[in-house]
């Protein structure tokens, strides 16, 4: 709640948030025209492909409700509210989605593929992507700079690729530039594991920098053979917000999404993985929702794992519009593994054997090697059990397979790979085709793809002349156009393709008639004779005619059945119109005739049917089908035997599966298992006994899950009721990063979570990564225990290990504990132990070596081994091998068992590691050199952590870098301080005696009272340099010393006296004017050497942070270097234009933004102070330290309207604006902004305009209706902007900032309502704000104009608006600099670069032609080609030489004068 509080109090930057914008790729008239009729195609195939997933396998589809278009998104924009639609719409979604819609390939969509093939000369790339899907990438497309091509691409490499334009030919064409891909993208919407595509760069000492296609960041990565202007797929390992910059690498790791502030359509680009939770299985494979997103994915069964939650993902697919997310689980695809093919194309085998129906119409199988391709002798069971040599995983079409072969799942016929699809890791399968093919090679009811060739036009209907498979013609009726007769068929275009099925074949007239009845296309039976019908079937047909007492009904291969009128179920048959589809059943077989019986009724499995021939009614009633139900013991036959598979039949043609973990092994003394189970004793035909735990589908038949496990058959259900049973269970999930990594299934649906204090391992360390120690499906032994109202598991070995892990649980004290990191704080990191104990680690007890950014190697999640050392509030504990060491310990710290002689004999050899010495309470001495973590820096220094509860001051030192190690030695004990001073440690530290005359060296640490303190380097003691005793001080007053030293500085001295302070400490007295220390200094305080290890261990941490820095700033240092330059050339550029700035304005605004800089910095400081405030009297104390900071105020504010209310929120804030001086405009301003935040999120709108008005007369009213408008614009409050802009105009008429604010919001009403406001146009506002502005600002509210209508998609009046601007100004180079910026962003090529000219024409100075000739050339680098960069270069060549020649003939005629 806090938080949220916090964030409504905070104000946001003013900016610009423009509208997406189409931006065309090739940028030709043409796509331009035809971008309507595209967007309508996509509407429509979206329409469909509701139709489509709302449709159920057992009923038709217009019987189900069709979801609205707007719920697939085919309307909406997906950046306003992500979350928001999802929280809306899933139960809808996952209510009516009964199969997995088809990745849509529409232009914008994002795709992840492989590169296929690469072009000659790398020219072009083919990408494969799911379920066969190709596309095509120019060379325009595929890099950055001139010298890459497609030959730099490797076959089977992942690319993130997006579709830019539909093809005739069913292909797509495609891009892999980060300018198309990472369109409008900005650092803000960065998150840490994020999947990104960019393009290296350029090289430099440290790797490469990466250019994402933004302006606003950019990346660096740690590799350095990269091909500078190609494009890779980067994961963000590291953001800083500050410098813009990300950092790469190309490890696989899930999207680290820290909150829903982050949240983003770019987090829903292909390439990010994500945990995923499965929510529903559906036809085809499953729907599964993102964690900590909430939005909804479609995983296709090949891509499945056998896991509910926590999947693993990557996204393969996203499009936009529709809101669809596919996604894949499969390891290859998580971890981008590069797909080494074990066969070639134009390979042959003997055959293949299915092992997996695919929902996309295909099937996996297995080659079956030939015999001189078989590398291994076969197995004796498999030669006596006669089984084929079986090669490696393709995939197999359907309608690949031969008409004459009746069992699918084993086809002996000579077969060819035809093509390797990279991305899905397998090889198609095609059967050699007759050199003259016959209709025998075609299938009833196969789903085959018409062109169509001619249209038969007849008096009351008409056809359609289709040409299948290249070599077959085949008719399509107008009556098997719809399911449903309509009175306007739909009418087809000569060479278009369409997707029908066979419905009949008659081989003796050469006929095929094909059918696109929506629902015939879909999963229904197909069945060619009648022997394949049984009574009770459900069937899909069409109505061809009605009789006196029935209807008849059409089904395949001409088969047709009779509904007679009472069988209608109380349906009228006038209801019912020929060519409609019907479901129904199958009541009587005639198999004679050809016939079937039908009702609309379902059939009852024990009726009567009569066969032909028989004089006598003979009864075929099938046994009576018993339901089984979970945790039913049933006997079962062993039908067969694959892999770790057992496939039993059961009673009522059932069938089962059993695992081979599902089975007892067999035990000897206490000792779980052996090699050796019941598994390996089994037969075809044996008989078992088992207990149903599972219910699932295997190629569309009902599958049960079956178990042997005496454990679990013999187990009691209501298992509570003897919580100290000792069971046996099976491993069912195993996930590493969780409180409970294991879940142990112990009963068919009752699960065990194992905690990861309760497993017994050897080294705590294996329980980060168990999925490679422990296998799912590995029986275990549990010991159950009851904790906290909750049954828990124990996995054991022996019974005195358990005894050992139950025993004292709750005395941890002193004790060695497994951990799991919770969370990172301040300085420290928060555990959980067994049973909900917690402790902390200090940042300095994690390990025994000093490092740098310690957090980073123990991750939220992470398991270790600690002690407990302590406990005042909290347990303490420590991960160091010191203490984790029993016997060092036991004898030499531990708080009761240890002596003092082990330990003295121990701290000899630790030195400057004062971690030990503190826990063991030894006292520190003045001058001892220590080492430390730096926590953070204030005003007053910076604060080193030396152990747990020991913390350092180190006065006049500062440093960025948090959490880095550092040597300091100890100066004070009684508030314990110390110094870093490198001069300080290269001095002898003795104890002689300093004397009047004495010339030292000195370092400020603190100036107040117009004094100096000094610290005189080389002692213990400190000095002061009066006003008198200064040099360069030539009749100042006042703040003397803050005018000549700095804190920090290093000066030489003279002793000129000394005297006694408070403490009775001796103070001396020192002056640093350099004619006295020459003539009166008496002896010259030399330099000695400190221990040399000490130096090279301070110079270690120093080379450590000097490395970091590096790393993080080298990328900074060199666009600061760059940016400078730019800056340096605009500046020259500005220099002699004409206009006339308002000096007065411009100089306010600057003295503006560095204050709010500085401003910044101080609260960034503060806000760090108060994060950790958890009490009304902290907040009370802290304010008293600082009463002028609106920082802690507005932290307090939040503190009391989480704990107290809002009423004693508004009064804080109203006791905050009466403590803050009046001089702190700034201060001030943010308490009123956040007083508003409050009264708009919390109150009234009266209150709000109360408060309103009060901080208008109470603080800058400019600034404050801009806050006001931007909390408005936050809203989407479009109405209130308006009204509330209109009032700033009429009070501040002559700010350009009011009227820019009016025009923005009536932009935004515009956009919202699509038309322009009534009451105030755009052409009467500007008219208004022309005679109230300046000339000057005039000018800068076109140009903010202009710039909106680029914004807002009005790219011909932004144009306008420009052009008009520049009729008058056109040697304003910053005009043309703003306008070129802009069309380049939203035009095409050819407008870029009829404007550049028009420029560099109306400009005649030198330094205003070289900037704009150097922009035209960055832009050409950038989207041209070496024409169009050598065209530039020509023409500033030409520009150069006359402009010599112009200056010549000047000359001469001045000679000539």
């Amino acid at each position: 709640m806090k938080k949220k509080v916090i964030d409504a109090l905070k104000d946001d930057k003013y900016m610009f948030n423009p509208a997406p914008t189409y931006k065309n790729e090739k940028g030709t008239e043409d796509k331009l025209k035809k971008k309507k009729l595209r967007e309508k195609k996509q509407l429509q195939r979206r329409a469909q492909l509701a139709e489509y997933i709302s449709s159920d396998d057992d009923a038709p589809q217009n019987k189900q409700p069709i979801l609205d278009q707007d719920d697939y998104g085919a309307l909406g924009d997906l950046d306003q509210d992500i979350l928001g639609y999802f929280q809306m719409k899933s139960q809808k979604i996952l209510s009516m989605t009964q199969k997995i819609p088809d990745q849509t390939f529409d232009v914008g969509s994002l795709h992840l593929g492989c590169v296929s093939s690469i072009g000659p000369n790398g020219a072009y790339l083919i990408i494969n992507f799911t379920r066969n899907k190709k596309g095509f990438v120019d060379q325009h497309n595929l890099r950055d700079r001139k010298g890459v091509n497609g030959g730099d691409y490797r076959i089977g490499e992942y690319v993130l690729t997006k579709v830019i334009e539909e093809q005739k030919n069913n292909k797509v064409q495609l891009s892999l530039h980060p300018n198309v891909i990472n369109d409008q993208l900005s650092v803000n919407q960065l998150v840490i594991g994020m999947q990104i595509s960019g393009i290296a760069q350029t090289w430099n000492e440290f790797g490469t920098t990466i250019n994402f296609g933004s302006q606003q960041f950019s990346g660096f990565i740690n590799e350095k053979k990269l091909k500078c202007g190609r494009v890779y797929l980067f994961n963000i390992k590291e953001i800083n917000q500050k410098e813009k910059i990300a950092i790469c690498d190309f490890e696989q790791r899930d999207v680290q999404l820290q909150n829903k502030k982050q949240i983003s359509k770019y987090l829903l680009t292909p390439g990010n993985i994500w945990k995923c939770n499965n929510v529903k299985s559906i036809t085809g494979g499953q729907i599964v929702k993102l964690n900590k997103f909430g939005v909804l994915g479609y995983i296709f069964q090949d891509y499945q794992v056998e896991q509910d939650k926590n999947i693993l993902c990557k996204i393969i697919g996203f499009d936009e519009p529709s809101r669809q997310i596919y996604l894949s689980s499969k390891q290859e695809h998580v971890d981008n593994t590069i797909y080494i093919s074990p066969y070639q194309v134009g390979q042959q085998y003997q055959g293949v054997v299915i092992n997996q129906q695919l929902y996309s119409g295909s099937y996996l199988v297995n080659a079956i090697l030939n015999d001189d391709q078989v590398q291994t002798k076969k197995s004796k069971k498999a030669q006596k059990a006669k089984q084929p040599n079986l090669g490696p995983i393709c995939m197999l079409n359907k309608t690949q397979i031969p008409a004459d072969q009746e069992i699918i799942d084993h086809i002996q016929r000579t077969c060819i790979i035809k093509e390797i699809n990279y991305f899905d890791h397998v090889g198609f399968v095609s059967f050699e085709v007759n050199s003259q093919p016959k209709l025998s090679d075609l299938n009833v009811g196969a789903i085959v793809k018409g062109v169509v060739k001619q249209i038969l036009m007849k008096e009351d209907s008409y056809s359609v002349l289709l040409n299948i498979n290249e070599n077959f013609h085949a008719i399509l009726p107008s009556i098997q156009m719809s399911d449903y007769p309509l009175t306007n068929p739909p009418k087809f275009r000569i060479g278009s393709k369409i997707r029908v099925r066979i419905l009949q074949i008659d081989e003796q007239h050469n006929n095929i008639i094909v059918t696109m009845k929506p629902t015939l296309l879909t999963d229904i039976k197909v069945f060619k004779t009648l022997d394949e019908v049984n009574v009770g079937d459900t069937l899909y047909g069409f109505t061809i005619k009605k009789l006196e007492n029935g209807i008849l009904v059409k089904f395949f291969q001409n088969i047709v059945g009779f509904l007679s009128n009472q069988s209608l179920d109380g349906q009228s048959p006038d209801d019912i119109k020929d060519g409609q589809i019907i479901k129904v059943y199958v009541k009587y077989i005639n198999q004679s005739e050809n016939k079937l019986l039908l009702s609309l009724k379902k059939i009852d499995p024990k009726q009567k049917q009569i066969n032909e021939g028989q004089t006598q009614n003979v009864v075929l009633t099938k046994n009576v089908k018993t339901k089984l139900s979970l945790g039913e013991k049933v006997q079962c036959v062993v039908s067969a035997i694959k892999n770790n598979v057992i496939y039993v039949n059961l009673k009522d043609g059932k069938f089962g599966r059993i695992h081979k973990a599902l089975f007892e092994c067999y035990r000897n003394e206490d000792r779980l298992f052996k090699l050796q189970s019941e598994f390996e004793n089994l037969n075809v035909g044996s008989q078992l006994t088992a207990q149903i735990i599972g219910e699932n589908k295997e190629n569309n038949k009902q599958i049960f899950d079956l178990t042997c496990l005496s454990d679990h058959i013999e187990l009691e259900k209501d298992i509570q009721k003897d919580s100290n049973k000792i069971v046996y269970g099976i491993i069912k999930h195993i996930k590493s990063d969780t409180k409970s990594p294991l879940v142990v299934q112990i009963y068919y649906n009752y699960n065990i979570f194992i905690d990861g204090w309760d497993i017994n391992v050897e080294n705590p360390e294996i329980l980060n990564n168990l999925e490679s120690q422990i296998q799912q499906g590995h029986p275990v032994k549990v010991k159950l225990y009851e904790f906290d109202k909750q049954l828990k598991g124990i996995i054991i070995t022996e019974e005195n290990q358990l005894q050992q892990q139950l025993q004292n649980i709750y005395e941890i004290l002193y004790t060695k504990q497994i951990y799991r990191i919770l969370s990172h704080h301040d300085s420290y990191i928060r555990v959980q132990l067994k049973n909900r104990q917690f402790a902390s680690i200090d940042i300095t007890e994690l390990q025994e070596l000093w490092e740098l950014n310690l957090f980073e190697q123990f991750p939220v999640g992470k398991w270790g081994i600690c002690r407990i050392i302590g406990k005042d509030k909290v347990y303490w504990a420590s991960a160091r091998e010191t203490f984790l060491n029993d016997k060092l310990w036991n004898k030499c710290l531990h708080p009761v068992k240890s002596n003092t002689i082990s330990y003295q004999k121990m701290i000899l050899s630790l030195k400057y590691d004062v971690r030990t010495q503190l826990y063991k309470k030894t006292p520190l001495s003045v001058g001892q050199v220590v080492m430390g973590y730096v926590t953070g820096s204030t005003h007053n220094g910076t604060f080193v952590k030396l152990n747990y509860e020991t913390t350092c001051l180190i006065r006049g030192f500062k440093t960025d870098i948090k959490y880095r190690p550092i040597v300091l030695m100890i100066t004070q004990l009684d508030k314990l301080q110390g110094t870093v001073d490198l001069n300080l440690l290269k001095y002898k530290l003795d104890e002689k005696q300093i004397r009047i005359g004495d010339v030292v060296q000195g370092l400020i640490v603190n100036i107040r009272n117009e004094k100096a303190a000094v610290k005189i380097l080389g002692t213990l003691q400190q000095g002061e340099l009066d006003k008198k005793d200064a040099e360069g001080l030539e009749g100042e007053d006042g703040w003397w010393a803050n005018k000549l030293f700095k804190i920090g500085q290093q000066i030489q001295c003279l002793v000129i006296g000394q005297r006694q302070n408070k403490n009775n400490q001796t103070v001396l007295r020192l002056s640093n004017i350099q004619e006295l220390i020459n003539t009166e200094g008496k002896r010259k305080i030399e330099l000695g050497d400190i221990q040399q290890d000490v130096i090279d261990l301070y110079e270690s941490f120093e080379e450590m942070v000097k490395q970091h820095q590096i790393k993080n700033n080298v990328i900074v240092e060199q666009q600061n270097q760059n940016k400078g330059i730019e800056e340096e050339i605009q500046q020259d550029v500005n220099e002699e234009e004409d206009n006339e700035e308002d000096e007065d304005e411009a100089e306010e605004e600057e003295n503006h933004k560095d204050q709010e800089i500085e401003e910044e910095n101080d609260q960034e400081e503060i806000r760090e102070e108060v994060q950790n405030l958890e009490s009304r009297a902290e907040y009370e104390k802290k304010i008293l330290t600082n009463p002028n900071s609106s920082v802690i105020w507005i932290e307090f504010v939040a503190y009391v309207a989480e704990n107290e209310g809002i009423e004693s929120a508004r009064n804080v804030i109203e006791r905050a604006l009466r403590v803050i001086n009046f001089s702190n405009e700034l201060e001030r301003l943010n308490l009123w902004t956040a007083y508003l935040n409050l009264e708009f999120n919390f109150g009234s709108e009266d209150n709000l305009i109360s408060v309103f008005k009060r901080g208008c007369q109470n603080c800058d009213g400019k600034k404050l209706h801009i806050k006001l408008i931007n909390i408005y614009r936050k809203a989407e409050k479009v109405d209130l902007t308006v009204e509330l802009s209109r009032s700033f105009v009429q009070k501040y008429k002559q700010s350009c900032k009011s009227w820019m604010e009016f025009l923005q919001s009536l932009m935004e009403w515009q956009k919202v309502h699509d038309d322009e406001n009534p009451q105030y146009s755009f052409k009467d506002t500007l008219n208004r704000a022309m005679q109230c502005l300046k000339k000057v600002k005039q000018v800068k509210l076109l140009a903010f104009y202009g710039r909106l209508q680029f914004q807002n998609n009005q790219i011909e009046e932004g144009k306008t608006t420009y052009e008009t601007i520049l009729d008058k100004n056109s040697t304003r180079t910053d005009i043309w600099s703003q306008y070129l910026d802009l069309v380049i962003k939203y035009c095409q090529p050819d407008v870029v670069r009829s404007i550049f000219q028009k420029a560099i024409h109306n400009n005649k100075k030198p330094r205003k032609i070289k900037f704009l000739f150097k922009k035209q050339l960055e832009y050409e680098n950038q989207y041209g080609d070496s024409a169009t960069i050598q065209k530039v270069k020509e023409q500033a060549e030409q520009w150069v030489s006359q402009f010599m020649q112009r200056d010549v003939q000047q000359e001469d005629e001045e000679d000539s004068d």
